[in-house]
């Protein structure tokens, strides 16, 4: 039985590792911080954190600067899981950076997990489904305070739904605004927040999912060692 239990080990371990590293951009705090050390950040400030397509969290966070040693003034850092993916200096299409007020790391305490469970919480109360999150952090022009601008949208990539959380404390600063179909929607038909899609999927479903991972691990097995004992071998 040890070559099954290897292979069922590797399966497993590459599958959760799959798992752990797709669509997940890690702290958008770590990620600031990943910045603030590089030596240009000196000079720089901070302007806007954008992140899009999460569910919930995007594949990366791209970071915006006010940077007088770049050319055209603005640097955009993009950073996942606390590394440097990408970086460039764009001379078009953000001339307005200079006048944008500057985004205090130190007032930024709501990370992008509390972020999400209040938009999701306030989701699943107006029972509104989405499919991804777009994130917006910029410092509110008024009162200097930073927030979140949340937009959810559903599989066919139209907006549902806005929100506003504060990244002081993590609370929405107010209600969830339901948008378009999602607000005419008869309530007692759906499911709300993401993983209310989730769970919104059937019993057929989710049995179909399970027999093709048992069928694909007895595929790999009876290759390696020339039998089967788990999943059918082809499709019912």
């Amino acid at each position: 039985m040890k070559p099954l239990k290897n292979i069922l080990f590797y399966f497993a371990y590459f599958a959760g590792a799959a798992i752990a590293l797709a669509g997940d951009a890690g702290s958008v705090i770590k990620a600031l911080q990943t910045i603030a050390d590089q030596p240009y950040a000196q000079n720089a400030s901070f302007v806007e954190v954008k992140g899009e397509r999460g569910s919930p969290n995007p594949e990366e966070w791209t970071i915006l600067l006010s940077d007088p040693t770049a050319r055209g003034g603005v640097r955009e850092v993009s950073v996942a899981n606390g590394q440097i993916t990408s970086e460039r200096t764009p001379l078009r299409g953000f001339t307005d950076v200079a006048n944008v007020p500057a985004l205090s790391r130190s007032k930024v305490v709501a990370d992008v997990g509390p972020v999400f469970q209040a938009v999701e919480k306030e989701a699943i109360v107006k029972k509104v489904g989405f499919d991804w999150i777009d994130y917006n952090l910029k410092s509110d022009t008024a009162s200097d305070t930073p927030l979140w601008k949340v937009k959810l949208y559903d599989s066919m990539g139209s907006l549902v739904a806005t929100a506003t959380v504060s990244a002081t404390d993590g609370k929405l600063t107010s209600p969830l605004d339901v948008l378009g179909a999602a607000a005419s929607e008869d309530d007692s038909k759906r499911l709300g927040g993401l993983v209310g899609k989730i769970i919104d999927f059937s019993e057929t479903t989710v049995r179909k999912t399970q027999e093709t991972t048992l069928r694909t691990i007895g595929n790999v097995q009876e290759f390696m060692v020339g039998e089967r004992t788990v999943g059918s071998k082809n499709d019912e």
